[in-house]
């Protein structure tokens, strides 16, 4: 008898001593759950992303380089979702400017999901009339979160300071850009392919063609009578870097929307690129 209780004891003993480690090892199993858990689903974002968002937004999600169904390079539409200003800080740039109040991943979900009224960008929720999943649209959410990781958000991108008139950056002669000037042939370049602008607005030697934005065919005589005092290259130059500055009255559908359907951010981009860029696209456009 005694045999026994010296048995049952060391067993007791023994399953308190396997379920205390397995106790102490559940919350490193559950981790390392969760992180396989998330890494698949970045990866099922990643390969919905390619299939059906790169033809605007670009290879790795940079709005930089752009393929059709066809293979051939083409203007990006979409704006760059690789970008510190849409996944880092918990109030990235891009929110604000949308005027967003929740957080990043209710904002990226959302547009996927509804898109965005007057944008190129449709809807891709079921529920809102599009092809994908409730799970495939958090997918893709993912994919686009997972971007935000320590090194690339660890510092903030540096921005051009952009000169209130134009006619100052046409002349700029500092250590950060010395202006020359502006390459008609390169801006038709930039317009085309390397910022999309003809997605929206069209081109520029066919009216009719704009799908978004107003039609910039004769902007270098129509834009110089939007706003009081403003030349035609200050117009555009303004509302590239904000583009709620004056909400034009002739979109395809009519009346452009408030606030405007164009992104806030091509000022940093074209700063980031290269500030001649600017002038290139407006000596293309108004000739100046």
């Amino acid at each position: 008898m005694q045999v026994k209780i010296v048995i049952g004891t060391i067993a007791f003993m023994l399953t308190m001593i396997i379920l205390g480690y397995a106790a102490l090892r559940e919350p490193e199993r559950l981790e390392h759950f969760t992180h396989a858990r998330e890494g698949r689903t970045i990866e099922t974002g990643a390969k919905i992303y390619i299939d059906n968002c790169s033809t605007c937004h670009g290879v790795a999600a940079k709005a930089e380089e752009c393929y059709d169904a066809g293979g051939e390079l083409t203007g990006c539409q979409g704006v760059p979702l690789n970008s510190y200003w849409l996944v880092c800080g918990d109030q990235p740039e891009q929110l604000v400017n949308a005027r967003f109040e929740g957080t990043k991943e209710q904002f990226i979900e959302r547009t996927i999901a509804a898109g965005r009224s007057g944008t190129v960008m449709p809807a891709w929720a079921a529920q809102f009339g599009g092809p994908f999943r409730d799970d495939q649209v958090k997918d893709v959410a993912a994919y686009v979160l997972n971007f935000a990781d320590d090194d690339f958000c660890s510092v903030e991108p540096s921005r051009f300071a952009w000169p209130e008139a134009v006619a100052d950056l046409l002349v700029m002669d500092t250590e950060e850009f010395t202006a020359v000037p502006g390459d008609p042939e390169n801006g038709a370049e930039l317009y085309a392919s390397t910022y999309g602008c003809s997605s929206c607005h069209g081109t520029i030697d066919e009216p009719g063609s704009n799908t978004q934005g107003p039609w910039l065919g004769d902007i270098a005589e129509v834009g110089a009578t939007r706003v009081e005092g403003q030349t035609a290259a200050q117009y555009v130059y303004a509302s590239i870097l904000n583009p709620d500055a004056f909400i034009a009255p002739d979109c395809p559908n009519g009346p452009c929307t408030s606030p405007s359907a164009m992104s806030a951010g091509f000022g940093s981009r074209i700063g980031a690129n290269s500030p001649q860029d600017m002038i290139d696209l407006l000596v293309y456009l108004v000739g100046e």
